[in-house]
């Protein structure tokens, strides 16, 4: 409600140039995204954490259970069902050089955020 309120607000005060709403417009979507599924970045959190012993034990029986785990823990965030064009295999990406611009081309929303960006927003939450 507090949202749509402030949308409203610079909407009709017309305080800011279009170029300067579509930016203003923009940043409050994200907000809003945001806020939606602030309650997924501790699971992505400890999904990376877990990602990082999946690469260390991908070729074991228990990195096979790990991501299994970790494929359907992952493919069920709502960030992901909306941003990414397909599902993520954990296992595919434990085996690749550079599994953040695998990443990228799954969920291409991703493309704009370089990978130390992202470990720096991550560190902010």
């Amino acid at each position: 409600m507090l949202l749509a309120g402030i949308a409203l607000f610079v909407i009709f005060t017309n305080l800011a140039p279009q170029a300067d709403m579509n930016v203003t417009i923009q940043r409050l979507q994200n907000s809003v995204t945001t806020v939606a599924y602030a309650g997924e970045f501790e699971q992505i959190r400890t999904a990376v954490d877990e990602f990082m012993v999946l690469r260390n034990i991908r070729d074991t029986p228990d990195g096979n259970d790990l991501a299994v785990k970790l494929d359907q823990k992952i493919n069920n965030l709502q960030l992901v069902k909306v941003y990414c064009s397909q599902e993520i295999s954990t296992m595919e990406l434990a085996h690749e050089n550079n599994p953040y611009k695998k990443l990228q081309e799954i969920c291409p929303a991703l493309n704009d955020v370089s990978f130390a960006r992202a470990v720096n927003l991550f560190e902010l939450i």
